[in-house]
């Protein structure tokens, strides 16, 4: 068990998420710990670090990291480039709901970044007094972070990558676990008759109006979900590796599906019998 006092969070980019809401559930969980809200780690990015950056984007989901075809970039004006300075401005029009077309597709065809590599990248910047096992650092991103799987070969979206700083995507909020089997259906319909854009993102409203099982963009239940990954990260540390429960009814529960998102981390939001013990040991040895 690793007996951290000091927990740092980075708002994301996009500023959606309410850490007024956030902290508090936080600290009702770890009352002894030092809970800190910063500003969003990735602030100012030069050319070098935009380079960096796209370097760890992964264009081959069935290809591991270091097989990964490398991209020469041209240059300041590469548009690679220019995306990842002007990230925060592609948010804004994203989530303003006012989507040009060439946003919309944007916005459908995800970037996929290294979650390991991003990590290490995010390492090199946390401050050396404060990059012990005393402090914890949480990173909430916009960008969507993935991981290479041995077991099947291939890239998967995730919604976290534990470890100190540890990631927590947003977009992979959305994005990673499984929408409803309604909702591919609804897709494969739409493609196969090649409906407008505008009309699938009307669909996608509808849908998620229709069966509240899984969040989307702007939903404020992203907010829960963002404490219970949070919760997961912390309890990395705790366990030492070993954050997920089995049981559908903690909030630690490891969800694949936005609908076991939704009851483990919204409808029940708690912990099981197992975790509480081990929260209530953590809090009893956490010591100023």
């Amino acid at each position: 068990m690793i007996k951290f006092k000091n927990i740092h969070i980075y708002r994301n980019h996009a500023n959606n998420l309410d850490f007024n809401f956030i902290v508090p559930k936080l600290q009702k969980y770890f009352p002894k710990n030092s809970i800190e809200v910063r500003n969003p780690f990735l602030n100012d990015i030069d050319n070098e670090l935009a380079e960096r950056l796209n370097s760890i984007r992964i264009s081959d989901i069935k290809k591991p990291f270091e097989k990964q075809p490398k991209i020469k970039v041209q240059g300041i004006l590469d548009n690679d480039i220019v995306f990842e300075r002007n990230f925060q401005g592609q948010l804004m029009l994203r989530d303003s709901g006012n989507k040009s077309k060439g946003t919309e597709r944007q916005d459908k065809e995800l970037i996929l970044y290294d979650g390991f590599m991003m990590q290490r990248l995010l390492e090199t910047m946390v401050n050396e007094n404060q990059s012990n096992a005393d402090h914890i650092h949480i990173v909430f991103e916009d960008r969507l972070i993935c991981t290479f799987s041995e077991e099947d070969w291939r890239y998967h979206a995730r919604t976290f990558v534990a470890g100190n700083p540890s990631i927590i995507s947003t977009t992979g909020i959305v994005e990673a676990p499984a929408k409803p089997k309604e909702w591919y259906i609804k897709q494969m319909q739409l493609a196969i008759y090649n409906i407008d854009h505008n009309d699938v993102d009307q669909n996608d409203a509808l849908l998620s109006s229709k069966f509240k099982k899984y969040l989307n963009y702007g939903d404020y239940r992203i907010n829960f979900a963002a404490v219970g990954y949070a919760l997961q990260v912390l309890f990395f540390f705790i366990t030492e590796g070993d954050p997920f429960c089995n049981d559908i009814n903690c909030i630690l529960y490891n969800a694949h599906w936005q609908e076991e998102l939704l009851h483990s981390q919204i409808q029940n939001d708690g912990l099981c019998n197992e975790h509480s013990d081990l929260l209530r040991q953590f809090n009893t040895y956490v010591d100023y």
